[in-house]
């Protein structure tokens, strides 16, 4: 029998079964999803498994964000498999996603990951196209069109004025965050990305042909998954407290959609705790802080750019640093 994992007096297990289930079963949705879109000539059909796969890619994708975090499984190989066939979905690349995103856990709500807000040193055109894009679903690409960069040319992708280096501007659409630290990493480190990437590369053609799609039922279906994602992952940011730490909200979604989501929602919760698997995100909730409708600061992000009001926050502190490197794994 495994032993429970306990932090701050409540147990924090992975739920391992739970979690392969879901990443199975949502997979298994998703291939029907794309390849009923392409074999019915019905445009009702098409239209209810575009919403279907926009809700199940979020699942796969919160299981992703699980095995980021360690948190998918407690067996380490079952956790980096896993998280690597579930990447192959978004489509990224796994080592690729965890370096990005603890990155972001490192710089939330600094100058480089503030896209609702700008200031006198801005270039509002680009301040503008970074947050309509995610609005429009068009961060989605971006992911996958880094990791791609990766796979052809790391030394290039981590020079370039995406990654903040002599261009402040270009750096403020999120490469200077997510990129932070990569110069660190061993060349061992880099050809694990690279491959991973080229698998991600091999699973999204092989799942082309094997399930006989067509174009426009990919860009469909992905176009679809893609608007979903992307304001989620900024609207649970959006116009909070300038803290590295407590710069979330956990939102208020209908229960079904929560669910689909797999309480991705409580994100204040998950950047204060980032050790504790989804499952258990909800015993983290302060009933006492405010908690804004998704919808309410999804709509208020489309009015447009915001003057940056708020001084730059707090440097992290050392045991939430630690906390985001956390491995829950028991071998």
């Amino acid at each position: 029998m495994k032993k429970s994992l306990m932090y701050n007096n409540k147990n924090i297990s992975i739920p391992s079964n739970l979690n392969i289930f879901l990443a199975i079963g949502s997979m298994v949705v998703l291939m029907l999803l794309l390849y009923t879109t392409a074999h019915t000539d019905s445009w009702w059909t098409k239209f209810a498994c575009m919403v279907l796969f926009a809700y199940t890619g979020n699942t796969t994708f919160s299981l992703l964000h699980e095995a980021v975090h360690s948190n998918f499984h407690h067996d380490r190989s079952i956790n980096y498999y896993f998280g690597n066939i579930c990447a192959a979905i978004f489509p990224t690349a796994f080592s690729f996603q965890k370096r990005c995103h603890l990155n972001h856990h490192r710089n939330n709500r600094t100058q480089y990951e503030l896209f609702e807000m700008y200031d006198d040193k801005d270039n509002k055109l680009i301040k503008n196209i970074t947050l309509y894009g995610v609005l429009t679903g068009v961060y989605w690409a971006v992911p996958f069109i880094g990791s791609m960069w990766l796979l052809l040319n790391p030394k290039s992708l981590l020079s370039s004025s995406f990654s903040g280096k002599e261009n402040y501007e270009v750096g403020r659409m999120g490469g200077a965050s997510m990129l932070r630290s990569f110069d660190n990493l061993s060349q061992k480190e880099i050809r694990r990305m690279r491959l991973e990437v080229l698998a991600t590369l091999v699973f999204q053609v092989a799942m082309f042909f094997t399930l006989d799609l067509t174009l426009s039922a990919y860009f469909l279906c992905y176009c679809s998954f893609a608007i979903t994602w992307s304001a989620l992952q900024y609207a649970d940011h959006a116009y909070s407290v300038r803290d590295i730490r407590n710069g979330a909200w956990n939102l208020k979604v209908h229960p079904v959609t929560k669910a689909f989501f797999l309480n991705y929602h409580d994100h204040l919760a998950h950047h204060q705790h980032p050790n504790v698997p989804w499952i258990h995100l909800p015993k983290f909730v302060d009933p006492n802080v405010e908690r804004p409708e998704f919808l309410t600061i999804y709509l208020k992000m489309w009015r447009g750019l915001v003057k940056l009001d708020q001084k730059e926050p707090d440097p992290i502190d050392a045991e939430l640093d630690l906390l985001i490197e956390k491995e829950n794994f028991h071998n």
